[in-house]
């Protein structure tokens, strides 16, 4: 008897289709992500549009709350994310940085530093800009995707990033400080699985950055439950000076474990220790705990 051949086959006039493995997804310092620069766009459209429809509804005592960030209130984390969009669109725009007279970047005290320059300002006058600028924001990404260049950028980290991966820091960054107002207010946040993906593998991308500044890269494979992908792996290619993660196929039994959420929030330094989460130290969790030392 012929055996069928392929990945289905028709029996007794039904077609029987096998089940397919999800496509593989890249994201790779170097050459952005596999999904392309619209996914990214995407991305910033639903975490923007939720922070904007949050705040809008924010009362006086809302703006005055306390945040996971212990010195900033919820107003001061908006005015974060205010200042680095408008650092995001200088970027794109390509314009001169906007607090280049602060001196360089230091992710434990510069923003800080940036908020200083606007104390005194009310939460409706941070709002009001930060929607000008998110709106902007959205033109140049939008331009950028459609031209899509082969374009490096200087990363906030010592890297140097493919363009969309610089701006998927952007959206990291204020996708983690939506995470730092939402428990204090009791907000439940709830992603689109292709806004949860990016922050995901960003999450771990830039949680491996770190390491590679001595050339001793994360190698390792990470399960996340909650996670739109059954797991990922952390790695750089033979000879490649480049971190990348991917996700691995539901074959792979991960060497860590845990849940999305949580591991993200403690890989950039909130909550307990990445070691108490996954259950275990290793070579791969102490080098993905230095962005807690670089960050915080």
């Amino acid at each position: 008897m012929r055996s069928d051949e392929g990945r289905g086959h028709r029996k007794k006039g039904v077609c029987v289709i096998a089940e397919q493995d999800p496509p593989r997804r890249v994201l790779d310092e170097r050459r952005g992500f596999t999904d392309g620069p619209f996914a990214v766009l995407d991305a910033f459209r639903s975490q923007r549009r939720r922070l904007m429809r949050t705040c809008i509804a924010f009362d006086a005592s809302a703006w005055r709350a306390e945040t996971r960030c212990t010195e900033w209130s919820v107003h001061d984390v908006v005015c974060h994310v205010r200042d680095a969009t408008s650092l995001h669109v200088a970027s794109l725009g390509g314009r001169p940085a906007p607090f280049s007279a602060y001196g360089p970047f230091h992710p434990a005290t510069t923003p800080a530093v940036w908020l200083a320059a606007s104390a005194g300002q009310s939460p409706e006058e941070t709002l009001r800009e930060l929607v000008v600028l998110t709106e902007e924001e959205d033109r140049l990404l939008e331009r950028k995707a459609e031209l899509n260049p082969s374009e490096a950028r200087p990363g906030p980290l010592r890297r140097t990033l493919h363009w969309s991966v610089a701006s998927a820091h952007f959206f990291w960054d204020a996708w983690l400080h939506e995470r730092d107002i939402a428990p204090c207010l009791g907000l439940k946040m709830s992603y689109p699985a292709a806004e949860l993906r990016l922050a995901t593998m960003y999450g771990l991308l830039v949680a491996a950055t770190p390491a590679g500044w001595s050339g001793e890269y994360v190698q390792t494979t990470v399960s996340l439950g909650g996670s739109p992908d059954h797991g990922y792996e952390i790695t750089s290619p033979h000879a490649d000076d480049t971190v990348m993660v991917a996700t691995v196929s539901p074959e792979l039994s991960a060497e860590l474990t845990g849940e999305t959420g949580e591991i993200l929030d403690s890989l950039a330094g909130r909550g307990p220790e990445p070691s108490e989460l996954f259950g275990m130290s290793s070579t791969a969790v102490s080098r993905l705990t230095l962005l807690c030392q670089v960050a915080t």
